[in-house]
């Protein structure tokens, strides 16, 4: 299962080094691990600032599609919380292209027509799916979802090369343990 992890961190990181990269976060916070999306976009919003764009769409993300289209990322990576069969808290990266025309989702558009659009104007479309538990109407998320959101942060932080915390210009960075 480790060596699996490690895999998926490195295609992660492989697939968004260096690019210009659009971070679309989807979820509803209210109905439980549906939610983690939209965590995982606000907690990055605060790592990333103006280097990444990253947008908390909740449940709709066709309303940023312009955004999308105006802003002329490279790829964009759609993160959602989707029943994929795994066990909760794991995660996955798959290509939009390949997701079925109708995946269980509490969204109205589904993903996969948006990243048809999206590539259809050159822009790499991808969903970063977590298997969720539970989607009832004022659950809190799940601790699995919610430890996987943390996870997740770090890992796209680091892959994006962004500092987590700011350096005044005249320190030297001092490397440490991780």
């Amino acid at each position: 299962m480790i060596r699996l992890v490690e895999v998926q961190i490195a295609k992660l990181s492989d697939l968004l080094k260096g690019k210009k990269v659009a971070i679309v976060g989807v979820g509803n916070r209210l109905r439980g691990d549906d939610g983690v999306g939209s965590v995982i976009a606000e907690q990055l919003q605060s790592l990333v600032g103006e280097k990444v764009l990253i947008i908390d769409a909740e449940t709709v993300p066709e309303n940023y599609l312009g955004v999308l289209l105006d802003a002329k990322p490279e790829i964009v990576l759609f993160v959602d919380a989707v029943d994929f069969g795994g066990e909760v808290g794991n995660w996955t990266l798959v290509p939009l292209s390949v997701l079925a025309d109708k995946i269980p989702s509490t969204h109205t558009v589904s993903l996969k027509l948006l990243g048809q659009i999206l590539e259809s104007n050159g822009i790499e479309s991808w969903l970063l799916a977590i298997q969720p538990n539970q989607f009832g109407f004022g659950l809190a998320m799940s601790e699995p979802v919610a430890s996987t959101a943390q996870s997740l942060v770090k890992i796209l932080t680091r892959s994006l090369q962004v500092r987590q915390e700011p350096h005044p210009p005249d320190c030297e960075e001092v490397q440490g343990d991780e």
